[in-house]
């Protein structure tokens, strides 16, 4: 696992929450890696690379296609006992890692991600 503690830098009195943000964290990792793996497997055809990059917290499912390279990218905020999510295309929502918005979280990360792989133009 590469998420630590050392992946925060936060503001104020982050000592009440770092282990619980950390846990979360890992949780989330583990869920947008899944995630990003499914999309790759059944949209790219097993194209795509998963990345992650620990400050801030950042996926990124990149792929090379007729026209140049392409990306999709998620972002997670620290906020008090939370994570935000963040995607280029709308996802702001807290993940909290709760058993009873697992589904909820999990279809919403999808649906960003693939929302931008149907939005995305390439870079150069």
């Amino acid at each position: 696992m590469s998420v630590t503690s050392a992946d925060f830098q936060l503001h104020g009195r982050i000592e009440n929450y770092r282990e619980q943000l950390t846990e979360i964290l890992a949780e989330l990792d583990r869920l947008v890696r899944e995630v990003m793996e499914q999309v790759n497997r059944e949209k790219l055809e097993g194209k795509g690379k998963v990345l992650y990059e620990p400050l801030p917290p950042r996926w990124t499912l990149a792929w090379r296609a007729k026209g140049g390279r392409y990306e999709a990218n998620l972002m997670a905020f620290a906020h008090g006992g939370a994570l935000v999510i963040h995607g280029r295309t709308g996802l702001d929502r807290p993940f909290r890692n709760f058993a009873s918005t697992l589904d909820r979280d999990r279809a919403a990360i999808e649906e960003e991600v693939l929302a931008q792989l149907a939005t995305d133009v390439p870079f150069r």
